[in-house]
């Protein structure tokens, strides 16, 4: 069974798969899609999240989905930053 292209950005964040400062305000090829990365800023210098804009290459002729990564604090014996994943756009017939 073919994961869904949420499923897999999902795993993807949550194990640390997409290193999201390396490719800040470019695009790249991410198994057969293309991925542009841009940082979400509310404050200097602080980082609120990211947006990940899915295409299907790097002509962004197809807008396929677009997720909001952002973190929030959790305790457990510590705090921890853990990334919370919300799906803004994603396009019906999902291709993967």
């Amino acid at each position: 069974m073919k994961k869904s292209l949420e499923e897999k950005i999902r795993s993807a964040v949550e194990n640390d798969k997409l290193n999201f400062e390396k490719f800040i305000g470019s695009g790249y090829k991410w198994y057969h899609y293309y991925l542009v990365v841009v940082e979400l800023v509310w404050a200097r210098n602080f980082c609120d999240g990211y947006d990940i804009y899915v295409y299907n290459n790097e002509f962004l002729d197809e807008h396929l989905a677009t997720f909001k990564v952002d973190f929030v604090i959790k305790y457990n014996n510590g705090f921890n930053y853990v990334p919370r994943i919300q799906t803004h756009y994603l396009k019906e017939e999902d291709v993967a």
